[in-house]
């Protein structure tokens, strides 16, 4: 995972994520979403998670679904074994009441095949929300 921006007029970073999957991955693939809040020098759990089979986030979740399907071209689900390159990716609508601006999420992904449940992923990214105003000049 690669954390960029794109100029330095523009305030927004951009994610890239390289993963190659080797098997087919569908809803039998769920990602666990859990924010943890900054606060007192310290990542505290807050209130917040979110809680995705594969394909219904990409499809139907408007904070990190849309941005996924948009680098991924708009391929639909399922995604078979391949190496996918998603790139620029960035958050661009976060509900307005989100209870605190600066933290970390915490991601684990499981993987449910013949009835076994694995887990295949663990990773995190820390969060900064910023209000952010589009001018003409970006």
């Amino acid at each position: 995972m690669i954390s960029k921006r794109l100029n330095r007029q523009d305030p927004r970073h951009f994610v890239d994520i390289q993963v190659q999957t080797l098997v087919t991955v569908s809803n039998n693939f769920k990602l666990d979403f859990y924010f943890y809040q900054f606060s007192t020098n310290r990542y505290q759990p807050s209130f917040v998670e979110m809680h995705f089979k594969f394909c219904d986030m990409m499809q139907f979740d408007t904070i990190f679904g849309s941005a996924m399907l948009t680098a991924a071209g708009g391929q639909k689900c399922p995604y078979p074994p391949a190496f996918y390159d998603l790139k620029n990716m960035t958050i661009s609508y976060v509900p307005k009441n989100f209870p605190f601006t600066k933290g970390r999420i915490y991601c684990n992904g499981t993987l449910t095949e013949g009835g076994a449940t694995k887990d295949v992923f663990r990773g995190s990214v820390d969060l900064e929300v910023k209000t952010w105003h589009k001018t003409k000049r970006n």
